[in-house]
């Protein structure tokens, strides 16, 4: 597990260092530094400038002239530092410095929404469900094949202990009622999804863009109690997109729970109903508070300001230590101007 994320001279940070647990909750305004701290773990996984984002120079605060990574990775109670730096000449990573291990898998606000059809990976077994969504279901098909054996642990199993029908079950707490059946036309290398006998693009956003991040959390924590993988890394940004508060709700509960299977999440998130979740999980003694970090984003006027960052704790009852301006309170400042 990653215990500490350090940042210098990176993009929106001048000098900032993250205390990280099994669930970790980043919130905050637009443009205020929560992405970046989900692409300098990814930088620091990949090893190279990360697709779409321009070359390693782009990631520089602009009065600095190189930017400096450090984090610490926890495997078999034993500690390890990951260093990784930029060298403004060869615009590369440090060689000779040790990659994260572990699997990592990145989720992004940019994922499908619903399409008739989705790609199959021509290149074997997908270890994630992509960053898109691209590979779902490849990834759902290991579970009837290579990952047949594989059971959701307990705290996270609805009913029985497969794979497949937890994950139906959970989209059924998301939307009642809801069928969910998935296809693969090897020869064509594309496969469909399905709900209640509808393409997605008759039910809406909410569930595809739902059913990646429902699969990633149960499928890994699945591997994780089989001993296949022997740490997991979910990146997910706007898990809560296109859902109604209940199910938003409902999906922070999730996380934590999958967290308290052992899987690490980073979660960027503009939903109060999914913080919630997760702090009712913690009242219920399904996650320990100690588990869960909060850190709340603040953006200064001048883009030269580094950005501030205050974490936020969260007691055994559910309750945070304080609650600064900004931080989830628009409904009651708006109820505020309506009395």
């Amino acid at each position: 597990m990653i215990t500490s994320l350090s940042l210098k001279n990176f993009k929106a940070f001048e000098d900032e260092t993250f205390e990280l647990g099994r669930l970790n909750i980043l919130a905050g305004l637009n443009n205020s530094g929560k992405s970046s701290v989900i692409q300098a773990l990814r930088l620091m996984y990949e090893r190279k400038p990360l697709a779409g984002l321009g070359p390693l120079k782009e990631y520089i605060r602009n009065d600095s002239s190189e930017f400096w990574l450090e984090c610490t990775q926890t495997i078999k109670n034993n500690g390890k530092k990951i260093l990784c730096s930029f060298n403004r000449i060869d615009n590369a990573i440090e060689p000779g410095i040790d990659r994260m291990d572990g699997l990592v898998s990145y989720i992004s606000a940019d994922r499908y929404g619903p399409r008739i059809f989705l790609p199959l990976s021509i290149e074997g077994a997908p270890q994630t469900v992509g960053c898109y969504g691209e590979n779902l279901i490849d990834f759902l098909a290991r579970c009837e094949g290579r990952l047949a054996g594989l059971r959701v642990p307990d705290a996270l199993a609805i009913e029985g202990e497969g794979i497949i029908h937890n994950i139906q079950e959970w989209l059924r707490v998301i939307s009642p009622g809801v069928d969910f059946k998935y296809e693969r036309y090897v020869g064509t290398y594309t496969g469909r999804t399905e709900f209640n006998s509808h393409r997605p693009v008759h039910v809406g956003f909410g569930l595809s863009y739902t059913l990646p991040i429902i699969a990633s959390s149960l499928i890994h924590s699945g591997q994780l109690l089989a001993g296949d993988v022997e740490t997991a890394l979910l990146l997910i940004e706007n898990p809560e997109a296109h859902l109604h508060p209940s199910g938003q709700t409902m999906i922070g509960k999730m996380l934590a729970l999958a967290a308290s299977c052992g899987l690490q999440i980073v979660a960027e998130t503009h939903s109060d109903h999914l913080l919630n979740g997760v702090r009712i999980a913690v009242k219920e003694e399904k996650l320990s508070c100690l588990d869960v970090k909060c850190y709340f984003f603040k953006a200064e006027d001048s883009s030269s300001t580094p950005a501030i960052v205050e974490q936020l704790m969260i007691d055994k009852y559910g309750m945070l230590d304080y609650w600064p301006d900004g931080f989830f309170d628009e409904t009651e400042k708006n109820l505020m101007r309506l009395i």
